[in-house]
């Protein structure tokens, strides 16, 4: 795998949560492209052990850190690339760390391309669940990562409908597993605004294509084609 997926991303920009030098993403970027390269068992070893402990997950305290984020893709690219099969498992145990452990306390959202406050854990998934054919291919490990990243859903609204009651029902897609209703859903007006009060999703109904159909109860104004949703449980994890 070339280094370039790793020296194009900001690691600087990315918050360290405890301001801990140890916690440095660039220490982050560093163990990235020692494992990349790494040759012997000790080489990858020591790189998987810098990031298990520092500034990309902390193991003994189940956190997860923001770098984690950037990270994912590069990981990805190794399950898939990786020049040894212990680089590829390393990596795959290092991503199923990072979507189970918590985020740091007011650092448990990140800004992405499609929008801002997204939920870390979320987000996350949602880079692990684009590679569904790599994780396939890797067995029952790559297979359990996957089932755990397909239960961070997100729903896309294409059309809706206000009813007399003052409920909404929706077309939608589903990214992820359907869930059983009622579900609170953290409500995303429109990419790059802070999410809205949470809505509950009192009906879903989904075919394996993701197309769906959903009923909001008493939705937040301003929920209209366009909006996404995620389980509120997930903006909500902290360590």
């Amino acid at each position: 795998m070339s280094l370039d997926a790793i020296n194009a991303v900001n690691w600087s920009a990315i918050p360290n949560p405890t301001r801990d030098q140890w916690d440095d993403p660039e220490g982050v970027a560093h163990a990235l492209r020692l494992l990349t390269v790494s040759t012997t068992a000790n080489e990858t070893g020591d790189a998987a052990a810098h990031l298990a402990g520092r500034g990309f997950v902390c193991g003994h305290a189940a956190m997860v850190f923001p770098a984690a984020y950037a990270a994912t893709p590069i990981l990805l690219g190794l399950v898939e690339h990786g020049r040894r099969p212990r680089i590829r498992d390393a990596a795959l145990g290092l991503l199923s760390d990072a979507l189970g452990y918590f985020p740091a306390a007011d650092h448990n959202r990140v800004d992405t391309p499609y929008g801002t406050d997204v939920p870390l854990c979320c987000a996350i998934a949602r880079h692990i669940r684009r590679r569904r054919g790599v994780l396939l291919a890797h067995g029952r490990s790559g297979k359990r990562l996957l089932t755990e990243a397909e239960e961070h859903w997100r729903l896309t609204i294409e059309e809706t409908e206000l009813q007399p009651d003052g409920s909404l029902t929706a077309i939608a897609f589903l990214e992820g597993t359907p869930f059983h209703a009622p579900a609170e859903a953290e409500v995303h007006s429109v990419p790059f605004v802070r999410p809205a009060p949470t809505a509950r999703v009192n009906a879903l109904t989904a075919d394996e294509s993701g197309a769906a159909w959903i009923q909001l109860g008493q939705p937040p104004s301003g929920t209209i084609p366009g909006c996404t949703l995620y389980p509120a449980e997930c903006g909500l994890r902290e360590h």
